[in-house]
Protein backbone atom coordinates (compact mmCIF):
# COMPACT_ATOMS: atom_id res chain seq x y z
CA UNK A 1 0.00 0.00 0.00
CA UNK A 2 1.27 3.62 -1.04
CA UNK A 3 1.57 4.85 2.70
CA UNK A 4 2.13 8.55 1.10
CA UNK A 5 -0.89 8.12 -0.65
CA UNK A 6 -2.15 7.48 3.37
CA UNK A 7 -0.56 10.31 4.60
CA UNK A 8 -1.31 13.44 1.99
CA UNK A 9 -5.07 11.81 0.99
CA UNK A 10 -7.47 14.97 2.42
CA UNK A 11 -10.98 13.11 2.52
CA UNK A 12 -12.01 11.32 5.56
CA UNK A 13 -14.03 8.68 7.12
CA UNK A 14 -16.27 6.44 4.67
CA UNK A 15 -15.15 8.09 1.66
CA UNK A 16 -11.44 7.79 2.19
CA UNK A 17 -12.26 4.08 2.88
CA UNK A 18 -14.11 3.32 -0.46
CA UNK A 19 -10.44 4.64 -2.38
CA UNK A 20 -8.00 2.99 -0.24
CA UNK A 21 -10.20 -0.42 0.08
CA UNK A 22 -8.50 -2.09 -3.16
CA UNK A 23 -4.95 -1.39 -1.52
CA UNK A 24 -5.66 -2.45 1.79
CA UNK A 25 -4.69 -6.08 3.15
CA UNK A 26 -7.91 -8.16 4.69
CA UNK A 27 -6.22 -6.77 8.38
CA UNK A 28 -6.03 -3.37 7.24
CA UNK A 29 -9.37 -3.06 6.04
CA UNK A 30 -10.70 -4.79 9.42
CA UNK A 31 -8.67 -2.38 11.60
CA UNK A 32 -10.00 0.20 9.48
CA UNK A 33 -13.42 -0.89 9.88
CA UNK A 34 -13.06 -1.34 13.85
CA UNK A 35 -11.57 1.89 14.07
CA UNK A 36 -14.75 3.82 11.89
CA UNK A 37 -16.98 1.97 14.60
CA UNK A 38 -15.30 2.84 17.55
CA UNK A 39 -14.88 6.56 16.14
CA UNK A 40 -18.92 6.12 16.05
CA UNK A 41 -19.28 4.76 19.58
CA UNK A 42 -16.96 7.41 20.86
CA UNK A 43 -19.19 10.11 19.00
CA UNK A 44 -21.98 8.66 21.28
CA UNK A 45 -20.08 8.91 24.08
CA UNK A 46 -19.16 12.31 24.05
CA UNK A 47 -22.60 13.82 23.19
CA UNK A 48 -23.87 11.81 26.59
CA UNK A 49 -20.98 13.07 28.30
CA UNK A 50 -21.86 16.36 26.92
CA UNK A 51 -25.68 16.16 27.68
CA UNK A 52 -24.84 15.63 31.29
CA UNK A 53 -22.32 18.36 31.66
CA UNK A 54 -24.86 20.32 30.49
CA UNK A 55 -27.13 19.30 33.21
CA UNK A 56 -24.67 19.34 35.85
CA UNK A 57 -24.01 23.19 34.87
CA UNK A 58 -27.78 23.53 35.00
CA UNK A 59 -28.33 21.78 38.23
CA UNK A 60 -25.32 23.63 39.89
CA UNK A 61 -26.69 27.32 38.37
CA UNK A 62 -29.59 26.82 39.78
CA UNK A 63 -28.41 25.51 42.87
CA UNK A 64 -25.98 28.46 43.16
CA UNK A 65 -29.13 30.76 43.22
CA UNK A 66 -30.82 29.27 46.50
CA UNK A 67 -26.99 29.33 48.25
CA UNK A 68 -26.82 25.46 48.41
CA UNK A 69 -23.53 25.14 46.14
CA UNK A 70 -20.45 23.44 47.72
CA UNK A 71 -17.25 22.54 46.46
CA UNK A 72 -18.35 19.14 46.05
CA UNK A 73 -20.59 20.02 43.50
CA UNK A 74 -17.66 22.40 41.93
CA UNK A 75 -15.50 18.84 41.68
CA UNK A 76 -18.48 16.89 39.91
CA UNK A 77 -18.14 19.51 37.05
CA UNK A 78 -14.72 20.17 36.40
CA UNK A 79 -14.47 16.25 36.86
CA UNK A 80 -17.18 16.00 34.26
CA UNK A 81 -15.86 18.45 31.65
CA UNK A 82 -12.13 16.60 31.47
CA UNK A 83 -13.90 13.52 31.67
CA UNK A 84 -15.48 15.36 28.33
CA UNK A 85 -11.74 16.76 27.14
CA UNK A 86 -10.13 13.13 27.45
CA UNK A 87 -13.10 11.34 25.43
CA UNK A 88 -12.59 14.63 22.47
CA UNK A 89 -8.65 13.33 22.46
CA UNK A 90 -9.34 9.73 21.70
CA UNK A 91 -11.44 10.76 19.26
CA UNK A 92 -8.62 12.54 18.06
CA UNK A 93 -5.94 9.90 18.55
CA UNK A 94 -8.82 7.60 16.14
CA UNK A 95 -8.53 10.79 13.96
CA UNK A 96 -5.23 10.37 13.65
CA UNK A 97 -5.34 6.63 12.68
CA UNK A 98 -7.61 7.35 10.06
CA UNK A 99 -5.80 9.44 8.46
CA UNK A 100 -2.88 8.20 8.70
CA UNK A 101 -0.47 10.55 10.48
CA UNK A 102 2.44 9.56 12.08
CA UNK A 103 2.95 7.59 14.71
CA UNK A 104 4.19 10.03 16.50
CA UNK A 105 1.50 12.39 16.54
CA UNK A 106 -0.68 9.30 17.90
CA UNK A 107 1.95 9.02 20.97
CA UNK A 108 1.86 12.31 21.82
CA UNK A 109 -2.29 12.80 21.52
CA UNK A 110 -2.25 9.07 24.20
CA UNK A 111 0.20 11.18 27.09
CA UNK A 112 -1.94 13.95 26.14
CA UNK A 113 -4.93 11.94 27.46
CA UNK A 114 -2.71 10.77 30.33
CA UNK A 115 -1.73 14.59 31.24
CA UNK A 116 -5.80 14.98 31.64
CA UNK A 117 -6.49 11.79 33.21
CA UNK A 118 -3.68 12.85 35.99
CA UNK A 119 -5.68 16.60 35.82
CA UNK A 120 -9.09 15.35 36.58
CA UNK A 121 -7.67 12.90 39.30
CA UNK A 122 -5.86 16.16 41.09
CA UNK A 123 -9.29 17.60 40.54
CA UNK A 124 -11.54 15.05 41.85
CA UNK A 125 -9.58 13.88 44.82
CA UNK A 126 -11.30 14.78 48.31
CA UNK A 127 -8.92 16.69 50.34
CA UNK A 128 -10.29 14.30 53.20
CA UNK A 129 -8.24 11.42 51.35
CA UNK A 130 -5.13 13.17 50.79
CA UNK A 131 -2.32 10.51 50.97
CA UNK A 132 0.99 12.30 50.90
CA UNK A 133 2.74 9.61 48.91
CA UNK A 134 -0.43 9.37 46.74
CA UNK A 135 -0.01 12.96 45.43
CA UNK A 136 3.57 13.15 45.30
CA UNK A 137 3.46 9.54 42.78
CA UNK A 138 0.84 11.48 40.83
CA UNK A 139 2.79 14.44 40.77
CA UNK A 140 6.11 12.68 39.66
CA UNK A 141 4.18 10.71 36.90
CA UNK A 142 2.39 13.86 36.02
CA UNK A 143 5.90 15.68 35.80
CA UNK A 144 7.06 12.93 33.41
CA UNK A 145 4.61 12.95 31.32
CA UNK A 146 5.37 16.57 30.90
CA UNK A 147 8.39 15.97 30.01
CA UNK A 148 7.85 13.53 27.37
CA UNK A 149 5.07 15.87 25.65
CA UNK A 150 7.35 18.41 25.61
CA UNK A 151 9.85 16.10 23.86
CA UNK A 152 7.74 14.58 21.50
CA UNK A 153 6.17 18.52 20.26
CA UNK A 154 10.24 19.85 20.09
CA UNK A 155 10.95 16.47 17.90
CA UNK A 156 7.44 17.05 15.45
CA UNK A 157 8.74 20.66 15.34
CA UNK A 158 11.86 19.49 13.85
Amino acid sequence: MDKNKLVHSNSKGLQRLKELWPELTLFERFEYVITLIVSLVLALIIVVALLRLLDNVYEMATSQLSGAVDYKMFQITFGMLLTLLIALEFRNSIDAILEGRGLLVQVRIVVLIAIIALARKFLVMDPKDFDAMLVAAYALVTLALGIVYWLLSKREAL
